[in-house]
């Protein structure tokens, strides 16, 4: 106890255990309300708390903080080790979620590697979620699809080339080897000669630009722009004329923009015009009829077998009496991918009083097909 005068009185056991600071004076005096403090008693850690007691006296009294800090640090210890433990079974989650969210990059990875490696897009990333992994692996196994069908047209497209390219080259260096080895070759055989050189070397040149223009037909056509498809029928219109004298073409042309690329549209027009030609009579008739879109070129040729058919749009692909007829046949494999890659169609079929029918569709603008119609006779 603890007297205003800042004299003390304790049980004999325990003076000189606390000295009044004060504080402790200023309650026993009744000007500061009762507080607590932290001190150490001998060596011992100890909560002080100091309360008025009566006027002119106060009560100090103070209790041993051993228990408490035990339990404070045993508290701490729990929660240390809880920690580690917590933070390692995060981590180990972390990973397996990690591990299992990133599966499909490590599959992709993988496969992405074996094609670099093997040159060989057959390979495929395994899909079995919805989310944006699973797009992106989805995307990536088309990204392999069409390589892989660009690498089989490639490769396609050089092994028939070639193949058809052996015959020629082997024709041509017979008779360039018989003129080198006779000069003394009477002058109309020597003249014969030249015209059979001057002939496959034509030959050569045709079925090189056909080849060429496959070969860019395989892609689709990136760049496009409105095309007047009626004036690009005319165009080619004209050229057959000129290339095709004996032959009369009468024309319906309606006036349509589609979009594309006129050069290759071009290309696919005249073909179809060159193929009505070559298998009409000799004099006879090629109807060329252009509405909405479709551009229809009739012959009346003997027709095309039902069997040929499914294989006139094949590459190379010639029907027995089309044998006898110059041609790659390449002409009609170019109209289709023209067309494909233009995103249209063209079909075949024959006519039902004779003669074959070429339906090349391309998607038109219908705002932009004109109800005037432009006739040639």
């Amino acid at each position: 106890m603890i007297t205003a005068s800042g004299a003390t009185w304790a049980p004999p056991g325990d003076v000189g255990l606390l000295t009044p600071g004060p504080g402790a004076i200023r309650v026993a005096a009744g000007k500061q309300a009762a507080f607590y403090f932290d001190t150490r008693i001998g060596g011992v850690r100890a909560a002080v708390y100091t309360i008025p007691l009566a006027p002119g006296l106060a009560l100090q009294v103070a209790q041993s903080l051993s228990t408490t800090d035990l339990e404070v640090a045993s508290v701490g210890a729990t929660l240390a080790v809880l920690s580690v433990i917590g933070i390692m079974a995060a981590t180990v989650l972390g990973w397996a979620v990690a591990r299992a969210g990133l599966a499909p990059v490590t599959r992709l990875a993988s496969v992405a590697e074996q094609v670099t490696a093997t040159g060989d897009p057959g390979k495929r990333v395994e899909v079995d979620r919805r989310d944006e992994l699973g797009r992106l692996a989805t995307s990536f196994n088309s990204m392999l699809s069409a390589l892989q069908r660009s690498l089989t047209a490639q490769r396609r497209l050089v092994s028939d080339a070639s193949h058809e390219l052996r015959t020629p080259l082997a024709s041509l260096r017979v008779n360039v080897d018989l003129l080198a080895d006779n000069p003394d070759l009477p002058a109309a055989e020597r003249q014969e000669v030249l015209a059979r050189v001057v002939d496959q070397v034509t030959e050569l040149s045709q079925l090189v630009a056909s080849v060429t223009e496959l070969a860019r037909g395989e892609s689709p056509v990136r760049s496009r722009e409105p095309v007047r498809l009626d004036e690009v029928t005319a165009a080619a219109l004209e050229a057959a004329r000129r290339d095709w004298p004996k032959t009369t073409f009468g024309d319906d042309l309606e006036s349509c923009v589609v979009e594309g690329n006129a050069d290759r549209l071009r290309v696919a027009v005249r073909n179809l015009l060159d193929n009505a030609a070559k298998f009409g009579p000799s004099g006879g008739l090629v109807e060329v009829r252009l509405a909405d879109g479709e551009l229809t070129v009739r012959d009346h040729g003997p027709g095309i077998d039902p069997a040929d058919l499914p294989h006139v749009f094949d590459r190379f692909y010639r029907s027995l009496s089309a044998r006898a007829v110059p041609g790659s046949g390449l002409g009609l494999a170019v109209v289709q991918e023209v067309a494909r890659g233009h995103g249209g169609t063209v079909e075949a079929e024959r006519a039902p009083d004779g003669g074959t029918v070429m339906r090349m569709a391309l998607p038109s603008h219908s705002p932009l097909c004109l109800p005037a119609r432009l006739r040639r006779a």
